[in-house]
């Protein structure tokens, strides 16, 4: 899926024809990384598994197999993944409650790793897995995920930024979850003028979609940089 849209996601970056005449100066500049903000999704765990039982170990995961990846290697260009197991915008995974994505936000380190990420092009953040497994986060929720999409905003405003949600969540944890995010884009779009994509994604084919411990399988990331590229090339 992803060769068939390979060259319009390619049509995206490549700079405008020039004649010969035409001074270097008017020729874009390349373009930046992949900037891609997540849990455990975004870092490939589980995602070599064959079956679901297996354990969530690095034998069965894969970073260069994740969507974020396989986008920045269709565009042809490097990447950033920001990313923890077990993260949670507002609620991790677990006991520890102590290094929320939130919280981390605040610490000078991360803003330093934001910082050196320039220039960037795309941002993909993926993130609420945690915060809505069995669990109705929305009221923390919401305000903190502006105030991240506002900061991301700020520090790249001539990337693309998509708020993405999936493909782990279902029923009611999904419904929650997309509707907390769209509410939060649409809040900071409304309020500063940008134009941030929401994005639900899935796993593609259910009988391959699942690796370790119902992680997204290498065939579902590649369903998920599909549909992200195809909603680029429908959106430029």
């Amino acid at each position: 899926m992803l060769k068939r849209v390979l060259i319009g996601a390619l049509l995206l970056i490549a700079p405008a024809c020039t004649s010969a005449n035409a001074p270097v100066e008017t020729v874009p500049e390349g373009p930046g990384k992949v900037l891609v903000i997540g849990d455990s999704i975004s870092l490939g765990l589980g995602a070599m598994g064959a079956t679901t039982d297996c354990p969530v170990t690095p034998e069965y995961s894969s970073l260069r197999g994740t969507y974020g990846v396989q986008i920045a290697d269709t565009l042809g260009v490097d990447y950033e993944v920001v990313a923890w197991p077990g993260i949670g915008l507002v609620r991790n995974f677990g006991e520890d409650q102590t290094n929320t994505l939130s919280a981390r936000l605040e610490r000078p380190d991360l803003k330093q790793r934001l910082d050196a990420a320039r220039p960037v092009q795309l941002v993909l953040v993926n993130i609420g897995t945690h915060d809505f497994f069995g669990n109705d986060a929305t009221d923390a929720f919401v305000p903190a995920m502006e105030d991240l999409l506002s900061l991301l905003s700020k520090r790249y405003p001539d990337a693309t930024i998509y708020a993405l949600t999936g493909p782990m969540l279902s029923g009611t944890d999904k419904a929650f979850h997309d509707n907390a995010v769209q509410i939060a884009v649409d809040a900071v779009n409304a309020a500063q003028g940008t134009q941030i994509r929401f994005l639900a994604l899935n796993g593609g084919d259910p009988k391959v979609a699942h690796g370790c411990a119902w992680h997204p399988s290498i065939p579902a990331h590649e369903h998920m940089a599909a549909m992200i590229l195809e909603d680029m090339t429908a959106r430029n």
